[in-house]
């Protein structure tokens, strides 16, 4: 995998250096993964260049959908924060989203129609006898997070290739 989520937190001016970093924070859960993306501990005198893209949740999406068919706003008040989910859960939902299906066949070439196939692909992608393992398992979780991180950013691009 090739992405990984993190929130944007600050920005800080290195006026002797003539640069700005940038702070972005990644969830302790998901710490591994961005690790790995990232190729490690920095090593200096090397530069390494990542691409950034705003990625939106699927409930930002979902939003934006209502709106534009003018449709009132969901009562629903059970809705969480996408982080706040059990990773299984996480990976139910996105079985259900045509675009997660669309993802596994472009990226993964996988055959994919409806969310049944997309959870069989999930668990082969992730190494998974049964999506509860995300719940379980410190390594089948960062899977799925490396999986669904790479998502994310698939359709961050999709949208700006629009």
């Amino acid at each position: 995998m090739t992405a990984f989520r993190a929130t944007y937190s600050d920005w800080k001016l290195v006026k002797t250096r003539g640069v700005v970093q940038v702070i972005f924070e990644v969830p302790i859960a998901d710490h591994d993964a961005a690790y790995e993306v990232l190729g490690g501990m920095p090593v200096q005198g090397k530069e390494r260049w990542f691409g950034i893209a705003a990625l939106r949740s699927s409930q930002e999406e979902a939003e934006e959908s209502r709106q534009d068919q003018k449709q009132p706003p969901e009562t629903d008040g059970d809705r969480r924060p996408w982080q706040t989910l059990q990773p299984s859960a996480q990976s139910a939902i996105r079985c259900g989203e045509p675009m997660f299906w669309a993802f596994l066949r472009e990226e993964y070439k996988h055959r994919v129609a409806n969310k049944e196939d997309a959870a069989t692909s999930v668990r082969k992608i992730t190494g998974v006898n049964s999506r509860a393992h995300f719940n379980e398992n410190h390594k089948a979780r960062v899977q799925w997070n490396l999986l669904d991180s790479a998502f994310m950013a698939w359709q961050a691009k999709e949208r700006v290739g629009a």
